[in-house]
């Protein structure tokens, strides 16, 4: 008895799944989009101003907890014959993901638009002009803002002042002023090109925003240059330094802070005041805290690269380099490590 034919077994390799960025190039024909990145700390309405300009329907919050927990895309829309399309990104001081996960998120999105050749036509960075100072986290935002467009990007760059519709005129003129001048916060980026406007919330301000990067030569960001063409880690371009750079500047002082607490309680100790003791343990207790939180965040950050190595075949070097260089950077500062944590561990 014959056995039936067998249908020709099909040879060739699975299909690649596409990406959402595949997707979305395929749907627009191959057509140019100009790509707006917007920035920014948590709050400062990011998907607000998206929201106003596209006319799409991204989550608001309206309070501290972060709504945008990974890249987010408005819908394709229309301005001036140009098709644009902006996207939302977390900021360094997201509610749900650390500061590690959130420059992997941004950095490998970018890289993505870079291996298709896709150039960032505008970034848009967020500030709450009703900041009465510069803060910690504001400032942090800002640096990875700047780490991540370079020089190269900021001709690309415009820095918004938002909720002008709050501002009390004489009082934030002088805020701009001090912004825009003082070169611990927005002069080198100005002087490198970024433009400053003011946003009161309106649809006309708003599309003065659009207006003027649409208007320009979409360009790519620094830290694609670096992945992309000088095949670099995340952990190796400036903002990924940058970030290392913060921890272990944050760890130092949580250390210093830990030592100055206990040698107050040993004085507390010695006078016999037990109110003060009690106060200065729990203040221990808070910063032992921290310091642990702090690092779980360079674990998490070093493991966020090593999944980023891992998953980059030919864009990015392999985990083992990163283990090494990393391990360069860490013999850099472990003296240092060494000799302020010496106080803390004889003292326990």
């Amino acid at each position: 008895m014959r056995r039936p034919k067998q249908p020709p077994r099909n040879l060739s390799p699975p299909r690649r799944k596409s990406s959402p960025l595949d997707t979305l190039l395929r749907r627009n024909n191959g057509s140019p989009l100009a790509y707006v990145l917007v920035m920014g700390s948590t709050g400062t309405g990011k998907s607000t101003l998206i929201n106003l300009v596209s006319g799409s329907h991204m989550r608001v919050g309206s309070g501290l907890q972060s709504e945008t927990a990974a890249v987010e895309l408005s819908k394709v829309f229309k301005y001036k014959s140009q098709r644009v399309i902006m996207v939302d990104t977390p900021g360094f001081d997201d509610t749900s993901k650390s500061d590690s996960d959130v420059l992997a998120i941004i950095a490998t999105y970018l890289a993505q638009l870079r291996r298709k050749g896709v150039r960032i036509r505008g970034v848009v960075y967020l500030h709450r002009i009703t900041d009465n100072r510069m803060g910690g986290t504001a400032l942090r935002n800002f640096r990875m803002f700047e780490a991540i467009c370079g020089d190269c990007g900021m001709n690309n760059a415009v820095i918004v002042l938002n909720m002008w519709d709050r501002a009390k005129s004489e009082v934030y003129e002088a805020r701009e002023k001090e912004l825009r001048e003082s070169e611990l916060f927005f002069k080198p980026a100005v002087t490198a090109g970024a433009y400053m406007m003011r946003h009161d919330g309106s649809a006309q301000s708003a599309e003065a925003i659009l207006h003027y990067l649409v208007s320009k030569t979409s360009a790519y960001l620094q830290i694609q240059t670096e992945m992309i063409d000088d095949m670099k880690a995340i952990h190796m371009t400036k903002a990924g330094l940058a970030l290392l750079g913060d921890l272990t500047s944050k760890e130092f002082q949580h250390i210093e802070e830990l030592r100055r607490v206990r040698e107050e309680r040993e004085d507390a100790r010695s006078r016999k005041d037990l109110s003060d003791e009690e106060e200065l343990d729990n203040a221990e207790k808070r910063l032992e805290s921290l310091r642990r939180k702090l690092a779980e965040e360079q674990q998490r950050l070093r493991q966020a690269l090593i999944q980023q190595a891992e998953q980059e075949d030919t864009a990015v070097p392999r985990p083992g380099r990163f283990q090494a260089v990393f391990g360069f950077f860490m013999s850099l500062i472990a003296p240092r490590r060494l000799e302020a944590t010496q106080g803390i561990i004889c003292n326990s």
